[in-house]
């Protein structure tokens, strides 16, 4: 008999401490990551030190024609389908849809199921910072309860404040990056969450504040990215309900 109940699902503040971790983490020492994969794979490893995501749940898929015995699945995939040839970068599923899984493809009768929590990742790496925000909100869309869109930019530029080179990359960082968070500000779905933090790993100056800016909505919020609290207080203002 199936024992699994709603309350083996993850909260949504298991989710956003997580989340709140792994931010912290990258804009303390930004070089842990080298490309989106490298979130991703952060992010999930994170997840699944919540209790309910240690676990794996069965499915309707039989171990052999008749058998009694059910496969299992975790309720974390990364590039998992999203539907119209697209994928989310990291899901978490409903336990409660995952038994009706039909196919070794992780589908039910032949269709991915819209999962109970999705991630959408972004680097500096990404060509079209406003391109990329617009498609990846659409496919956060069919999450059930949260969506969350989180977008990192790490700076290499070396050069101090002044310089006129520095200067040059504010314009191209604002352009390029800013613009597509302070142009959307937030999503119509309230149920998606966005998070667009820049990291000026290369700005060459000895004080550490302004190194870090997270958009708050409506501006950029320098945060000293030694002062741990401060970063958890700017993250998780962002991914209350």
């Amino acid at each position: 008999m199936d024992n699994t109940k709603w309350t083996d699902n993850p909260t949504e503040a298991e989710i956003n401490k997580t989340i709140t971790d792994v931010c912290v983490r990258i804009i303390q020492e930004p070089l842990i990551y080298f490309s989106e994969a490298d979130i991703q794979q952060l992010l999930a490893e994170e997840l699944r030190k919540i209790s309910s995501l240690r676990k794996i749940y069965p499915t309707k898929v039989e171990k052999g024609k008749g058998s009694v015995g059910k496969y299992h699945t975790s309720l974390i995939h990364r590039e998992y389908g999203g539907g119209e040839g697209t994928r989310i970068d990291v899901v978490i599923l409903d336990p409660q849809e995952v038994k009706n899984i039909d196919d070794a493809n992780l589908t039910k009768g032949k269709k991915y199921l819209y999962p109970l929590y999705a991630f959408e990742l972004g680097t500096e790496k990404s060509a079209d910072a406003q391109g990329h925000l617009e498609n990846d909100l659409k496919k956060l869309e069919n999450a059930t309860k949260i969506g969350y869109y989180i977008h990192f930019y790490k700076d290499a530029t070396k050069s101090g404040t002044q310089k006129s080179r520095r200067q040059k990359t504010e314009k191209k960082i604002k352009q390029i990056f800013k613009k597509a968070f302070e142009d959307k500000r937030k999503p119509e779905n309230t149920n998606i969450k966005i998070l667009a933090i820049l990291i000026r790993t290369g700005r060459d100056q000895k004080k550490m504040r302004g190194k870090c800016e997270i958009f708050n909505g409506q501006s950029w919020q320098k945060v000293n990215v030694n002062v741990k609290g401060k970063i958890r207080d700017a993250i998780m203002q962002q991914l209350k309900p």
